[in-house]
């Protein structure tokens, strides 16, 4: 059965030097940094603090693997989610630290995969193996700036349209049983692992070229990919 909280994790991003020492401690859940006072500061008292610890429920080093990230913060939530549990996975970190790279994976090596393919290729391969039942998955694709919403998927931006700004904008609505919905906001059936990475792509191919302030800001936009998916179990109607 699945276990509803929230876990929190950590992935240190490689870089050539570091300005502070670090440790990770109790097989990788708390990490202890070291910031050392400088010698040559003109302060005549310095009271900061020098070390400072922190905790997760697991820290990834910066020699960690894209495989390594899925299996332990991604493959559960998945798991969950055919078990008929919501879930998401939501990254978080200043500008350049490496949250693409993790969610959507680097463009050059198959084994630099990020997240979200990871997770189309375990759902549908979850599909195919459990043969007792028959699913549908739809895809959605928004993008938030300025606390208004676009479709990434919107068939208008197939007609020449260049800006999403010109496209409807995706409205938050509450019906009368309290129950959220998006209005303007397309989802897409996939069929297959292939569909729904070509939706992943298109949408992330819109966000590059249209032409909005919103990609000279990109630090201030949010993406939400959304993936639905239903099953009935064969020989029944329950959903």
């Amino acid at each position: 059965m699945a276990s509803h909280k929230i876990n929190i994790f950590l992935r240190l991003r490689p870089v050539k030097k570091t300005k502070c020492q670090y440790e990770l401690v109790e097989d990788a859940q708390r990490m202890v940094v070291d910031t050392p006072k400088d010698p040559n500061s003109n302060e005549v008292v310095n009271n900061s603090k020098e070390r400072h610890e922190f905790k997760f429920n697991k820290i990834f080093d910066m020699d960690s693997r894209q495989e390594e990230v899925f299996n332990l913060v991604a493959a559960p939530t998945v798991q969950a989610a055919l078990d008929g549990f919501n879930g998401t996975i939501f990254a978080y970190g200043q500008t350049g630290s490496g949250k693409t790279f993790t969610i959507t994976g680097g463009p050059e090596r198959y084994d630099d995969r990020g997240i979200i393919p990871r997770t189309l290729s375990m759902l549908f391969g979850e599909f195919k193996r459990r043969s007792d039942y028959q699913y549908q998955a739809h895809v959605s694709y928004l993008e938030i700036y300025n606390d208004s919403g676009y479709d990434l998927l919107d068939p208008s931006l197939e007609n020449n349209v260049k800006a999403l700004e010109d496209l409807p904008k995706v409205k938050l609505m509450e019906d009368d049983d309290g129950n959220i919905h998006l209005r303007n906001l397309s989802a897409h059936s996939a069929m297959t692992e292939e569909d729904a990475l070509n939706l992943l792509f298109l949408g992330d191919t819109n966000r590059t070229t249209s032409e909005t302030p919103m990609n000279l800001a990109s630090s201030r936009s949010h993406c939400i990919f959304t993936i639905f998916v239903t099953a009935c179990q064969i020989g029944t109607d329950v959903i």
